[in-house]
């Protein structure tokens, strides 16, 4: 499966707290050998003359110091990174939220212009998706949410992002794209959920499909959130206007 996003975790956004947390507990280690010596030398004691006498053991009790620090401060801040990612993914489907769509978002609308370059997002809809749930159960429901999930992410290039950022809505962030290439890769995807089909419980095969809104932020001289998300609601609108399973852009 392709990583079907920038990577966050590793290219900014949310720096690596790993690696902070293991840098400042390594410095605590240091912090701490060395005030040891401190109280020492404000005791009267000659820790100097030891260190000068078992510089071996002093060796092994510093590097010891540093490396039970740095392990601690690494699974600290790992566990911190874990939580953060938890935090910006949806549970059901495992794509990222609306949180994080927001986060990138921002950054693409920033550069796009700041280079006069076209961002383009799509929103997807499943189409009587209340239907589903209300015939079938949310069980089913839930599993038709999975399958679009995979569905999208199966057809993703590796800079472009995928959330679930509604109960029956997903939202595609397409950087460097305009909105006649966004829509064709919308329609790509429009197509290969369409021929999938989702089995019940009774062996009954459901088919599902779903309606799309295409907005680009250079063709609207708009870059803020909110508005391409606006502007991608109404053509997402149309598209349900329209007679559903059909992909739109807006304007």
């Amino acid at each position: 499966m392709k990583s079907a996003r920038t990577d966050i975790f590793t290219k900014g956004g949310i720096s690596r707290r790993r690696y902070r947390r293991m840098a400042q507990f390594i410095l605590l280690a240091v912090a701490a050998d060395v005030g040891f010596v401190c109280v020492e030398l404000a005791y009267g004691l000659n820790p100097l003359a030891d260190i000068v006498q078992r510089p071996f053991l002093y060796l092994y009790l510093f590097l010891g110091t540093i490396v039970v620090f740095g392990v601690f401060g690494a699974m600290i801040g790992s566990r911190e990174d874990l939580l953060e990612e938890m935090a910006l993914r949806d549970s059901l489907t495992g794509l990222f939220n609306a949180r994080y769509l927001q986060m990138r978002l921002q950054e693409e609308l920033a550069a796009a212009k700041r280079h006069r370059i076209p961002v383009s997002l799509v929103l997807f809809d499943i189409d009587h998706f209340k239907r589903v749930n209300d015939d079938h159960g949310h069980p089913v429901g839930d599993r038709m949410l999975r399958l679009i999930g995979r569905s999208i992410l199966s057809k993703l290039r590796e800079d472009e992002t995928v959330a679930r950022v509604g109960g029956e809505e997903f939202a595609l962030l397409m950087p460097h794209t305009s909105a006649k290439n966004a829509a064709m890769g919308a329609e790509r995807i429009r197509e290969a959920i369409g021929q999938s089909a989702l089995e019940t419980e009774n062996g009954r095969e459901l088919a599902v499909t779903v309606s799309a809104g295409v907005a680009c932020a250079t063709d609207h001289a708009t870059h803020s959130v909110e508005a391409i998300y606006r502007l991608a609601d109404q053509a997402l609108y149309q598209a349900k206007k329209q007679g559903r399973n059909r992909v739109v852009i807006a304007g």
